[in-house]
Formats: C-alpha cells, structure tokens, sequence
C-alpha cells in the first residue's frame, strides 16, 4: 500500500508548482547581452541578472539600456533566474534618436535634439540651448527634457515637456510643450 502515496503524491506536487503566479522584478536595465539581462532595482537597493533565452520579449522594444523594465519570472530570484516575460517602457523605445527640424538661419541644415539611452540628452546644432538629459514621466508619449539655456545673457536651468506622436504624412514627431515647435525623427 505504501509504494501507491508516492505515485499520487507526485502529480498533486508538480500541479501546485505549476501553478505558482509569476512574481515580477521591476527596475532600469543596466546591462543587455543576447541571454542575460541585469535589471537594476527602481530603489536602487540592488540588480539582478536574468536568463533571457526563452522568455516573450514581444514587448521588450530592443532592450534599451536605461529603460524600465518588468521581468516576470517563477521561483527563487537568484543569479540566472529564467524570465518567462520582458515587458519594457514603448515611450522609452520610441523617443531614443535625433529629431531634428530646418534650421531658420541657414536653410540647408537642421538643427534639434539628441535623445540616447541612458536619459542622455544632447542639442544638435544649438549652441546656446544645451539639452543634457531626458526621462520618461510615465505618461505614455510623455517625456521631461533637461538642459541648460545660455542665449540670453544668463545662463538658467530648464525643464520642458514633450510629446511623441505622428504628423499627418505618417512620421514620427516631438513637440515641445508650450510652444509651436514640432521636430521629426531624423532619417537614419
């Protein structure tokens, strides 16, 4: 009688592991490789290191170094934990690149803003509007530009807010709040 507990007790065992929700690791990701991930903690307090090989990055957006980023994964978190799925920040993804728009004083170039990963910001072609970082406000389409203004006499910090979206021919475009300025993303 004792050798038929074990073969029922086995399947009731691997039915309730198999059931376990996913816990989630939300943070910034500070390292990306083709299977590994390292997410680091939104408080800062430490990272973790995932195994990516067979987890659903249909919404991972390139794993951009920076991004925020949500890893669902089951069991113990410890080093090389398997992420069922990566889910990172689109806004993020979409707003890394140049956007550029014509330069008013001289017609054959252009001139606006560099945004990388990392919430580096740069001007291109603005001397006195010096863009230096950018980040996400959580609001899908939303960012915060940061950056330093020289152009009148004075040099000041400035924050100003911005907006992904589309024109009406289909690209990609950055307009800056409380103004009628709207760049497009810069042909690659």
């Amino acid at each position: 009688m004792k050798r038929f507990i074990l073969p029922l007790a086995l399947p009731a065992l691997l039915l309730a592991s198999c059931s376990m929700e996913p816990a989630r690791y939300t943070g910034r990701i500070e390292e990306a490789s083709m299977h590994t991930l390292v997410v680091r903690a939104e408080d800062g307090s430490g990272t973790a290191l995932f195994s990516t090989e067979k987890a659903d990055r249909s919404e991972a957006y390139g794993l951009l170094l920076g991004n925020r980023v949500e890893v669902e994964y089951i069991g113990p978190l410890e080093e090389g934990t398997r992420a069922l799925r990566i889910k990172a920040d689109s806004t993020y993804a979409a707003a890394v690149g140049d956007w550029t728009l014509p330069d008013p004083l001289a017609p054959d170039s252009t001139m606006g803003i560099r945004l990388q990963t990392g919430g580096v910001a740069g001007s291109i072609r603005m001397a006195t509007l010096r863009y230096t970082e950018w980040s996400c406000t959580g609001t899908p389409g939303e960012l915060l530009l940061r950056g330093r203004s020289e152009g009148s006499g004075t040099a000041s910090d400035f924050e100003q807010r911005a907006t992904l979206g589309v024109d009406p021919e289909g690209r990609a475009t950055l307009t800056l709040e409380g103004t009628q300025i709207v760049l497009t993303r810069a042909e690659e």
